[in-house]
């Protein structure tokens, strides 16, 4: 009687430590999801520096020689770092979004207003269009 009742104890420590583990690891995927999603957020925000820094530059430069004598040099340059600077927004957004859908795609089901963080795909796809629109309309005040 004594062997059943310290098997019984043993079956259910295991079914407990069965348990554990499998909470554990679903912690551990959830901990992994916002890592993933975390790093995608981190590149996100260096690319869209990145493209402030370039088409600054080039706005820069465009105005500080658009008085001397090789203006349509210095337009030109300009204007392709602008244009430089908005790729790198769209490069950041198709970045951010392939992160998103690896993370739909790989871990647990989830929707864009299930990421607890504030750069959802709505959220970057908004800032990435703004970003986009205002440095095309800077590109234009250039040329004109």
């Amino acid at each position: 009687m004594a062997d059943s009742n310290e098997k019984s104890k043993q079956e259910k420590s295991s079914e407990e430590l069965a348990v554990d583990r499998t909470e554990l690891a679903e912690l551990r995927s959830d901990l992994a999801q916002n890592r993933t999603l975390q790093a995608g957020e981190r590149t996100y925000a260096a690319w869209i520096r990145t493209g402030f820094t370039i088409a600054g530059a080039g706005w820069t430069l465009a105005q500080a020689l658009s008085s001397s004598e090789s203006n349509e040099v210095a337009l030109m340059i300009g204007g392709a770092l602008i244009a430089l600077g908005i790729l790198c927004f769209i490069y950041a957004w198709f970045g951010f979004k392939s992160v998103v859908d690896f993370l739909k795609d790989s871990f647990r089901e989830i929707d864009d207003k299930d990421i607890p963080f504030t750069m959802n795909l709505a959220t970057v796809s908004i800032l990435s269009v703004v970003l986009v629109v205002i440095f095309v309309f800077a590109f234009g005040m250039l040329l004109f």
